[in-house]
């Protein structure tokens, strides 16, 4: 009798909790966060807020108060004051960071098949670029990094990047021989610098201005308006237009917070993130060109260089190197890159 009455209990008990567990389900709809409460996600950036990453990043908090009600808000954290690049995109896949922005490359660290994008010379053009990551590569990369607790939301433009230095303008890959230059702490970027003659030297972005200013570094190589924004300027003397890499930042949400929450909440953020990522572009591309003008008034000695395929043709083996490193995927990856030349 008492086994029957224990066993029924039990049973019962059980039956209470998975009866509670479906209401809460109702009542919360599927969210991890209570309808009442308001949603505040934190997204770090690496660069100064007058940047045009932090100022996309910016546009997106805007759009998603706008659209929720002010029921969704987004706090933007520039300067890398959510960790560097690195501790954010770790701190995203443990959950403990929401949301921040990282060239895609760098996430090589979790899924070494996109290292190939901070590949240099790699597009024909900005516009071949954009082609590769609004497309099918694009969605690739985002089913790529959710295996690894990353959800893309979009794709900013971060401009070109080119070569400064306090020793003399950079013509030919000659002129780089022997040079330490600061470079993302990404494989693609370090192997890419070294294999056109310089020596690299890989540091967080944050300690890129007191690396020129204490001479551990004599360069660095950066989109012109990170140039212009962080003040690089002051502790640096040639710009030499080198164009040796076209960089794409990935904007993306940890997966433990995208499921928290609720559909509508998510429709939302995508809505958002798609119109922050045209707002981004165009005041990226339109910034290019006014700063390399403003750089000059700060007396930066600007240059371009007289022939790129002589630097092109020089990490061309960089290719054949990561097929042999990652086999079929990066071989298919190369061709499907190629393709939309």
């Amino acid at each position: 009798m008492n086994r029957t009455w224990r066993r029924n209990t039990i049973l019962g008990g059980a039956i209470v909790l998975l009866l509670c567990g479906a209401i809460a389900g109702c009542v919360f709809g599927g969210s991890g966060f209570p309808p009442s409460s308001k949603v505040i996600l934190k997204l770090g950036t690496e660069t100064a807020a007058s940047s045009p990453e932090t100022r996309g990043a910016q546009k997106l908090a805007d759009l998603v108060k706008e659209y929720s009600r002010g029921t969704m808000e987004i706090e933007v954290y520039e300067n890398a004051r959510l960790g560097t690049m690195r501790k954010r995109n770790e701190g995203m896949r443990l959950g403990a960071v929401d949301m921040g922005t990282s060239s895609v490359g760098f996430l090589a660290d979790y899924e070494s098949l996109v290292g190939i994008f901070d590949l240099p010379y790699l597009y024909k053009d900005k516009a071949h670029e954009m082609r590769v990551f609004d497309g099918e590569i694009g969605q690739e990369v985002d089913r790529l990094l959710q295996l690894h607790g990353l959800r893309v939301l979009c794709y900013f433009d971060a401009g070109a990047r080119q070569i400064t230095n306090n020793l003399k303008p950079i013509n030919t890959p000659k002129d780089l021989r022997g040079m330490r230059l600061r470079v993302p702490q990404s494989e693609a970027s370090i192997e890419g610098i070294k294999m056109l003659g310089a020596m690299p030297t890989p540091m967080p972005f944050g300690e890129v201005y007191p690396g020129l200013e204490k001479k551990v570094v004599v360069g660095q190589e950066n989109p012109v308006s990170l140039v212009l924004h962080n003040k690089f300027y002051e502790v640096q003397k040639y710009l030499s237009l080198t164009n040796h890499q076209l960089f794409i930042q990935a904007l993306t949400i940890s997966e433990r917070t995208w499921k928290k929450l609720s559909v509508e909440q998510q429709q939302i953020l995508l809505k958002a993130a798609g119109e922050a990522q045209a707002y981004q572009r165009e005041i990226a591309a339109r910034e290019e060109i006014e700063v390399l003008a403003m750089l000059k008034e700060k007396g930066m000695e600007i240059n371009e260089i007289a022939d790129p395929a002589e630097f092109a043709t020089q990490v061309k083996p960089l290719e054949e190197l990561y097929i042999k490193r990652l086999g079929v995927p990066a071989k298919e990856m190369f061709r499907k890159i190629n393709a939309l030349r």
